[in-house]
C-alpha cells in the first residue's frame, strides 16, 4: 500500500519520519479519536505491525500505541466510525473517509492473517453493519488468496517472528530470518533445529519458538544438549497448545524436568487437534512424577504416538509400571506405537512391576524398534512377551546391559527359540553386555538356524562372557543360522585365555 501523507503538514511530516526513524510505514491517516465524551485531532501511523497514534503538535509525541496482536475485535459502527478492541484498551477513531476506514481494517486483518492463518475478518469484525462488512470482506478474501499462494519462506516465518519481536518490544535478529529465509527455504528443511539459534540469547531462542505456534511449514523441533530455561520452555509449552502441524519433538539431555512433563500433558490434552507423533525426551530428568503425568494423559489420547523415547530420564519401576497400564489401556497404541525406547533407566524392570511392560507386549501390536538397554531387563520372561506379540513386525531389538533372568533356572525357556523362530523381519538384535549361558546361545542360535524369513541380520554378542564353551556352540551352529550376516563376537575372552583365543579365531573361519 502506498504511503498517504494528504492533509498533514509538512514538517509534522518530517517529525514523524525522524521519530520512527527505520521503521516500515505503511499507512498515515489523519484521525479523530474519542477522549472521554469528544474526539480530538490525531495522526495515525500503521508500521507492519503497530498502530501509532500521534499528537498533532511538535515535537510528534505518542498518544497510544498497540500491536495488532493484542487486537481482539473491530467493530465498524458507521462509514467513517470504527472501534478497536486490544487487550488492555478500546479505541474509538473517526476517518476522513470510508476508503481510509476500509484501508486500516484490511491491513490490521490481513497482518493478522500472516501470523494465524485460521484467523478472518469475520472473527475479528463483529456487530458492524452488512453491508460495510461485505464490502470488507470481498476485498480481504482476494487479498487472503494471493497471500495464501504467496505466504513467504517457510511458511511466513519470519513474518511472524517480526511481529512477536515487535509485540514484545524485543530486537528482531535479522541473522534467525536470513538463516530460515536462506537455508532452511533453500533446503525445504522442515525441522527447525533451535542448535542453530544456541548462541543467541535465550529470549530470542524462545521467540523463535512461539512464531513456530501458527506455523503451517514446519513439522518437526529438534533440540538436543542444549539447556532450556524456563523463558524458553514456557514457549515450547505454549506452541505445544497450538501447533497443528508439528509432529515430532525431540528435547534430549535439555535439562527439562519433571514439571515441564506434567505441563506438557495439560498442554497435549487441550489441544486434540496435535499432529504430535513422536516424542523424544530422553536425557531429562522426569523422573516418576513426570512419567505418570504424562501416562494419563496418554491414557486418554484420541490419537496414538508413533515413537515414545523416555529414555535415560530416572525411571523407576512405578513410572514404568503406570506408563504400560497407560499404553495397554488405551487401544490407538496397538496400532500406532512403531518405536518405544526406555533405555538407560536402571532397575525398572527388575520388579514383578515388568508384567505391565509383558502384558502389553504380549498382544497384538505394531512396534519394529524396542530399546530396553540398561533395565536389569530378564531376557526369559521378555523374549515369552515378545513371541507372543511382537514377532511380525520387530525389527530392531536392544536387550543389552541386561540379564538372562532374574531366577535360578535349570532349563532354558523354549520362548527364546520360538521368538527367534518365528520372527519375520528382525535385522538387528543386539544383547551386548549381558552374561549368556551356553544354553541360552544354542537355543537363540538353533532358532534362527529354523528361521527362513528374514536374512542380513546384524546380531551382537560382544562383551557376553562367551568364553570358550560360547565359542564352541557358535562354531557348531553358525552354517544353519543363515539368517546372520554380521556377527560382533569381541570382549568374549577373558584374561588373555590363549585356548579362548583359539576358540573364537577358529569362528571367522567357520564363518
Amino acid at each position: 500500500m502506498a504511503v498517504s501523507l494528504g492533509g498533514i503538514p509538512s514538517e509534522v511530516q518530517e517529525s514523524i519520519t525522524a521519530f520512527l526513524g527505520t521503521k516500515e510505514v505503511v499507512l498515515v491517516k489523519s484521525v479523530q479519536l474519542q477522549i472521554k465524551s469528544k474526539y480530538e485531532d490525531y495522526i495515525m501511523v500503521l508500521t507492519p505491525w503497530r498502530a501509532y497514534v500521534l499528537q498533532v503538535i511538535l515535537p510528534i509525541r505518542v498518544q497510544s500505541s498497540f500491536s495488532f496482536l493484542e487486537v481482539r475485535e473491530i467493530v465498524v459502527r458507521e462509514p467513517s466510525l470504527v472501534v478497536i478492541e486490544t487487550d488492555t484498551s478500546s479505541y474509538a477513531f473517526r476517518l476522513m473517509s470510508f476508503d481510509d476506514l476500509e484501508q486500516i481494517v484490511i491491513h490490521v486483518t490481513m497482518s493478522l492473517k500472516k501470523v494465524f492463518p485460521d484467523s478472518s475478518p469475520g472473527k475479528l469484525l463483529k456487530n458492524s453493519p452488512p453491508n460495510l462488512y461485505e464490502r470488507i470482506r470481498k476485498t480481504t478474501e482476494s487479498l487472503e488468496e494471493m497471500l495464501q499462494n504467496n505466504q513467504g519462506p517457510c511458511g511466513g516465518f519470519s513474518e511472524t517472528y517480526a511481529a512477536l519481536c515487535d509485540y514484545n518490544g524485543f530486537a528482531f535478529r535479522e541473522e534467525i530470518q536470513w538463516d530460515v529465509d536462506n537455508i532452511y527455504n533453500s533446503q525445504d528443511c522442515r525441522e527447525f533445529n533451535l542448535l542453530d539459534f544456541s548462541h543467541l540469547e535465550s529470549r530470542d531462542v524462545a521467540l523463535s519458538v512461539a512464531a513456530l505456534s501458527f506455523n503451517l511449514w514446519f513439522t518437526k523441533l529438534y533440540c538436543k544438549d542444549f539447556r532450556l530455561n524456563l523463558e524458553i520452555s514456557e514457549q515450547l509449552l505454549y506452541m505445544l497448545s497450538k501447533s497443528m502441524t508439528l509432529e515430532e519433538l525431540v528435547l534430549e539431555n535439555s535439562g527439562l524436568k519433571y514439571e515441564f512433563a506434567q505441563r506438557m500433558a495439560q498442554a497435549l490434552s487441550r489441544h486434540p487437534d496435535s499432529a504430535l507423533s513422536t516424542i523424544s525426551l530422553a536425557g531429562n530428568q522426569l523422573e516418576d512424577r513426570g512419567i505418570i503425568a504424562f501416562s494419563r494423559h496418554l491414557e486418554k489420547r484420541s490419537k496414538g504416538l508413533q515413537s515414545l523415547n523416555f529414555s535415560r530420564t530416572s525411571l523407576t519401576a512405578k513410572g514404568m509400571n503406570t506408563l504400560c497400564q497407560s499404553l495397554a489401556a488405551n487401544g490407538v497404541f496397538s496400532t500406532s506405537l512403531y518405536h518405544l525406547d526406555l533405555s538407560g533407566n536402571p532397575g525398572i524392570l527388575a520388579t514383578e512391576d515388568a508384567s505391565s511392560l509383558h502384558s502389553f507386549l504380549s498382544c497384538s501390536n505394531s512396534l519394529s524398534h524396542l530399546n530396553l538397554s540398561g533395565t536389569d531387563c530378564a531376557l526369559d520372561a521378555l523374549l515369552a512377551a515378545l513371541a507372543e506379540g511382537c514377532r511380525a513386525n520387530l525389527v530392531h531389538l536392544d536387550l543389552s546391559k541386561n540379564i538372562y533372568s532374574h531366577k535360578r533356572v535349570k532349563d532354558v525357556t523354549p520362548a527364546i527359540k520360538q521368538f527367534f523362530s518365528n520372527a519375520s523381519v528382525l535385522k538387528y538384535v543386539s544383547l551386548a553386555g549381558t552374561k549368556l549361558p551356553p544354553d541360552v546361545l544354542r537355543a537363540l542360535l538353533q532358532g534362527l538356524a529354523y528361521n527362513s524369513q528374514i536374512s542380513d541380520l546384524h546380531l551382537d554378542l560382544s562383551n557376553c562372557e562367551l568364553r570358550s564353551a560360547g565359542a564352541q556352540v557358535i562354531q557348531d551352529l553358525i552354517f544353519d543360522a543363515n539368517s546372520i550376516s554380521d556377527l560382533d563376537l569381541s570382549d568374549n575372552v577373558q584374561n588373555e585365555n590363549k585356548f579362548e583365543i583359539v576358540e573364537f579365531l577358529m569362528v571367522p573361519a567357520k564363518l
